[in-house]
């Protein structure tokens, strides 16, 4: 009985404030490179979210200029950046539970500031910008439903309910999707069972309902659209654990980064490395931006770049600050790799040359 009164109870919380970090109160935690996004701008600039901190800034990272989009109390909810017009889109929870949105030039000067009415709890949105005829966009998720919005943001256009009813685990939950315009929704499960955790994405074309499963994750992933690809990469740090627990084996080939086709469910690139395991500080890292593909080994504080495609473009290099930073771009040009580290709380570029 007390078991069903705290679900319900739990559940009655949940609709009135929001409940994960994209809409609650802001951190007072030092700024962190594991809770810090990064996505690419130019060729000088990138944009970096630390959601610890809940700060947004636009860096150069030649000249390690920062620019500050937000540093208030208002949780940052996305942000966006497009191509063509060059424009920055930040979204903020609002009072009353709106929406504000800021728009800058990609130098960090404000453009314009509106609120978008949509109320309603939500755990992650995403914006999505006009196309053609087509309106701007949000996606909302809560929980297992997931709703897509356009002006005048009453009620949604689209509608999808994400739920998975597998008896073999005992919970599958969404962990993680991504969503960059209509009609491909991809979704990342968590599937929990007897001394294991399994990872499985599921891509939705919202218009046919066409659905593809990709289940042969042996760890921990993150999602990302190109275009009409979904980039689908992996992480993991070797910790102690039962000996019959589900890891990765170590100097094993790691499917560290898979180029999906998300119409066909095929691999267009697939990246594979192996890693020793020592100890507490082994196993690897990866990251895509800017269309490469960084790979660090932990262990050996090494890293390599790849192309999208799979070509090889820097190897096993010395990884800054032991490991302890985060790749930020690679210019082809000057053949100079950037990192971020947070220098006494403060954003930090390190300037990286490959010779």
């Amino acid at each position: 009985m007390k078991k069903s009164f705290s679900i319900i109870f739990a559940a009655i919380i949940g609709m009135l404030v929001f409940t994960n970090q994209s809409y609650a109160n802001p951190s007072k935690s030092p700024p962190s490179l594991d809770s810090t996004d990064t996505l690419y701008v130019s060729t000088e600039l990138v944009a970096i979210i630390d959601h610890s901190t809940n700060k947004a800034d636009v860096v150069n990272v030649t000249t390690n200029k920062v620019v500050n989009l937000s540093n208030d109390t208002h949780t940052i909810l996305d942000l966006n950046v497009m191509k063509n017009p060059q424009k920055i889109v930040l979204l903020k929870k609002s009072n009353g539970n709106a929406i504000t949105k800021t728009v800058f030039t990609y130098a960090g000067e404000q453009i314009s500031k509106t609120e978008i009415p949509l109320k309603g709890a939500a755990d992650k949105i995403k914006w999505v910008a006009p196309t053609g005829k087509v309106n701007e966009r949000i996606m909302v998720q809560f929980g297992d439903s997931f709703n897509l919005y356009q002006y005048p943001w009453k009620m949604p256009s689209v509608s999808f309910n994400a739920k998975i009813n597998d008896t073999g685990y005992e919970s599958v939950n969404v962990q993680g999707w991504d969503f960059v315009g209509y009609p491909y929704l991809a979704i990342k499960y968590q599937a929990q069972g007897i001394m294991s955790d399994d990872f499985f994405v599921r891509t939705i074309n919202l218009f046919h309902h066409n659905e593809k499963m990709l289940k042969d994750f042996n760890t921990d992933i993150k999602l990302k659209f190109n275009g009409a690809n979904l980039a689908v990469y992996t992480s993991y740090i070797y910790q102690p654990a039962p000996a019959n627990a589900k890891r990765p084996v170590s100097d094993d080939s790691q499917n560290v980064f898979r180029l999906m086709n998300v119409a066909t469910g095929s691999a267009v690139t697939s990246i594979k490395q192996a890693f020793k395991e020592e100890g507490n500080l082994s196993g690897w890292k990866t990251d895509f931006i800017n269309n490469q593909v960084f790979v660090g080994d932990v262990l050996e504080q090494t890293w390599s770049l790849f192309s999208q495609e799979g070509a090889q473009i820097v190897k096993d290099q010395k990884w800054p600050e032991n490991g302890k930073s985060k790749f930020l771009n690679y210019n082809l040009t000057t053949k100079t790799a950037y990192f971020l580290e947070y220098s006494a709380g403060e954003i930090s570029v390190i300037a990286n040359p490959i010779h």
